[in-house]
C-alpha cells in the first residue's frame, strides 16, 4: 500500500557520485555570483535613506523622499519571484549553465547603471524612475541567481560532503556583504562625507561593473550540473515553453513539498533581516549608534557567519541537516530575547557579542541546512522552477516586509524590542514545522548516499509506516 499524498513519480534511482575537482570547479563558480548578489544589496541598503532620498526626489520632499528611496529598493523584492518563476523555469530547460551567466551579467550591469544615474535636480522625475527599473532589472536577476546557484552546487557536492562543500555558497554572500561594507567606508573615509554623498557613492555601484567582468571569467567554463546531465540523458528533460506551466508541475508532483520549501527560510529570513536590514535603522535610530560603531557591530557579524558557515557544513555531513536546522531553530527561540536584552545596553562589547551569536548560531546553521534540504524537495527535471519560484516568493511575502513589521512592533511598544524578539521566535517554530511537513523527492539509494541527508523521511519511507501489515491466511 502506497501513501496517497504526493506520490513520486519516476525519480532517479541511483545517486549521482561527483569528482572533486568538478566540485571545486562548480563551488567556485556558483560562489562568484552570488559574492557579487550580496554585494549588491548590501551598495543600496547602505546608501538608501542618507544619499539616495536626497538624491533622487525632490529636496522638499522629506519623508517622502525617504519613503521613495525604500519603496524602489521594495521594487527590487517585489521583481525578485518574478525573475525566480521565469528563469527558474528556463534552468529546467536549457540547464544551470546559462541561466547562471545571464543572471550575472543582468544584475552587475543594473547595479553599475545606479552609479551613472543622474539626480532629480538634473532629469526631475526620471531620476527615481531610472531608479525604480535598475532595482526592478537587479531583481528580476537576483530572483534566480541565488536560487539557481544553490541548485547547481548541491547537484555538484560530493555526496558524503554535501554539507560542507554547499556551506561555501553562503560565505560567499558574507563576503560581499563584508566587501561591500568595507569598500563604502573607505570610500567615505577617504573622499569626506560630502563629496560621498555628491559623487563619492557612485565608485562602489560602478565598481560592480569589474565584479561582473571577473564572474563572468571564472564561470566561462563551469560545467552543467551531473544530476541535470543524468536528468537529460535519460530523457526526464521537459522542453516546456511556459514557465507558469513550469512552476504547476513542480507544484503538482508534491503541493505539501512546494509549501514546505517555502516555509523553511523563515527561521533564517526573519533573523537575517531583523538583524541586518531592520538591524541598522534600530542602532542608528532607536540605539542612537554611530555609523562607525554600526558598521563594526555589522562587520563582526558577518565574520562571524564566515567562519561558522562550513563548521555548520561539517556538521550536516556528521549528523544531518535536519538535526542542524532543528539546532539553529531551537537556539533562535532560546536566544531571541537575550539578543535584544544584550542590544540595548548600548554598550558596545555586547553589542558586538549578540550580533555575532545570533548570527554563528541561530542564522548560519538554518542557511546551511537548507541548501542541503531546499533542492531535494523537488525533483531534478524541475527541481529549479520549483526552488527558485518557492524562495522568492518567500522573499517576496515575508522575507521583504520582515523590516517594515518590524518596525512597526517598535512602534507598539514606544521604541521597546520584545514584539519583535516574539516575532523570531514565531519564525523559528514555522521552521521547524516546515520540516516535518516535507518528504524530499529521494530514492533509498540516494538517501543512503548522503549523510546529510540522514533522518529525511521520504514519501516510501512514509509509505511503509502507515501501511497496514498484510493479510495473513
Amino acid at each position: 500500500m502506497t501513501s496517497s499524498i504526493d506520490p513520486p513519480a519516476d525519480p532517479p534511482q541511483e545517486a549521482v557520485e561527483v569528482t572533486p575537482r568538478r566540485s571545486a570547479r562548480a563551488i567556485v563558480a556558483g560562489s562568484a555570483g552570488t559574492f557579487i548578489e550580496w554585494y549588491d544589496y548590501g551598495l543600496y541598503a547602505y546608501v538608501a535613506g542618507t544619499v539616495f532620498a536626497p538624491f533622487f526626489f525632490p529636496p522638499d520632499a522629506g519623508n517622502a523622499a525617504t519613503i521613495g528611496a525604500f519603496g524602489a529598493f521594495a521594487a527590487g523584492f517585489i521583481a525578485r519571484p518574478i525573475g525566480g518563476i521565469i528563469l527558474g523555469a528556463l534552468s529546467d530547460r536549457w540547464g544551470r549553465r546559462p541561466v547562471l551567466l545571464a543572471s550575472i551579467i543582468l544584475v552587475g550591469v543594473a547595479t553599475a547603471a545606479i552609479g551613472v544615474l543622474p539626480p532629480y535636480a538634473t532629469v526631475g522625475v526620471w531620476a527615481p524612475i531610472l531608479l525604480v527599473l535598475c532595482r526592478v532589472a537587479q531583481g528580476f536577476g537576483t530572483g534566480a541567481e541565488l536560487g539557481t546557484a544553490m541548485v547547481y552546487v548541491n547537484e555538484s557536492a560530493q555526496q558524503r560532503r554535501k554539507g560542507f562543500q554547499s556551506s561555501f555558497l553562503y560565505n560567499a554572500t558574507m563576503a560581499g556583504s563584508i566587501f561591500s561594507l568595507l569598500f563604502f567606508a573607505v570610500i567615505n573615509l577617504a573622499v569626506g562625507q560630502a563629496a560621498f554623498v555628491s559623487w563619492g557613492w557612485r565608485i562602489p555601484f560602478l565598481f560592480a561593473g569589474v565584479l561582473t567582468v571577473i564572474a563572468l571569467w571564472l564561470r566561462r567554463n563551469m560545467e552543467e550540473s551531473a544530476e541535470y546531465q543524468q536528468a537529460k540523458e535519460q530523457g526526464r528533460i521537459v522542453q516546456r515553453s511556459n514557465p507558469l506551466l513550469a512552476i504547476k508541475t513542480a507544484f503538482t508532483a508534491s503541493p505539501r513539498n512546494y509549501v514546505a520549501a517555502f516555509f523553511m527560510p523563515t527561521a533564517s529570513n526573519v533573523i537575517g533581516y531583523v538583524a541586518n536590514a531592520f538591524g541598522i535603522s534600530y542602532m542608528a535610530n532607536q540605539l542612537k549608534l554611530s555609523f562607525l560603531q554600526t558598521a563594526l557591530a555589522l562587520l563582526v557579524m558577518y565574520v562571524a557567519g564566515v567562519l561558522a558557515l562550513p563548521l555548520w557544513g561539517k556538521a550536516c555531513d556528521r549528523w544531518s541537516a535536519k538535526t542542524v536546522l532543528n539546532v539553529g531553530a531551537i537556539a533562535g527561540i532560546v536566544l531571541a530575547f537575550p539578543y535584544f536584552a544584550l542590544l540595548t545596553t548600548r554598550n558596545m562589547v555586547f553589542v558586538i557579542i549578540a550580533g555575532a551569536v545570533l548570527w554563528a548560531v541561530c542564522w548560519s546553521p538554518s542557511v546551511v541546512a537548507q541548501l542541503v534540504i531546499g533542492p531535494v524537495l523537488f525533483r531534478t527535471e524541475s527541481r529549479a522552477a520549483g526552488f527558485t519560484s518557492s524562495r522568492e516568493l518567500q522573499q517576496a511575502l515575508i522575507a521583504g516586509p520582515t523590516p517594515l513589521l518590524a518596525t512597526a512592533l517598535i512602534i507598539q511598544l514606544d521604541g521597546a524590542p520584545w514584539l519583535v524578539a516574539a516575532l523570531i521566535v514565531v519564525a523559528q517554530v514555522v521552521t521547524m514545522a516546515s520540516i516535518r511537513f516535507a518528504r524530499p523527492q529521494l530514492t533509498p539509494a540516494e538517501l543512503a548516499a548522503v549523510p546529510a541527508h540522514r533522518g529525511l523521511e521520504t514519501f516510501e519511507q512514509r509509505s511503509a509506516v502507515v501501511a497496514p501489515p498484510a493479510a495473513t491466511a
